[in-house]
């Protein structure tokens, strides 16, 4: 029986919840994806969880917030002079977007006070952790084609897609 190891053509059955930074959760329905094990990226906990797996194999891993958009930092919650933006583009609970100097300015408005607007600048979907059930399909040598990686090779093989 062939055990999941670095460059293994590796094909899993998942399925994917992911729990955000306020606790609510989303499922999303099975679906399957081939890869090679330590070339193609994958999230560093499901790549250690499958490494020495066989065909057949049935586990959950979780995967933190830091290997997907990254904790919620406190830090970047920052408050800002409020004549400084476009008023017509302030509204709480919304994205607001500006290019100044040719940079985008980007940032969620948490509240809108007086003089100033309390300004999220993480990344919308920080703090969002997930589970994968996952059952490995199959697991065979990858051929060198496939050990290109995958943004090298047809993307119908890779997670997500």
């Amino acid at each position: 029986m062939q055990h999941a190891k670095e460059r293994s053509m590796v094909t899993i059955e998942y399925t994917i919840r992911t729990t955000n930074a306020h606790g609510e959760t989303a499922e999303l329905p099975p679906q399957t994806s081939r890869f090679v094990l330590g070339v193609d990226a994958q999230y560093p906990s499901v790549e250690s969880a499958i490494m020495n797996k066989t065909c057949g194999d049935r586990f959950t891993v979780h995967v933190p917030p830091e290997e997907i958009f990254g904790h919620l930092d406190p830090e970047l919650i920052q408050e800002l002079p409020r004549e400084d933006y476009k008023e017509e583009r302030l509204a709480e609970g919304k994205m607001y977007r500006e290019m100044k100097q040719k940079t985008l300015v980007q940032f969620l408005v948490k509240e809108l006070r007086e003089d100033t607007i309390l300004a999220d600048f993480n990344d919308p979907r920080a703090g969002t952790s997930a589970e994968l059930d996952i059952e490995i399909k199959g697991i065979r040598e990858a051929t060198s084609e496939e050990m290109k990686p995958s943004c090298a090779r047809d993307p119908e093989l890779t997670m997500g897609n």
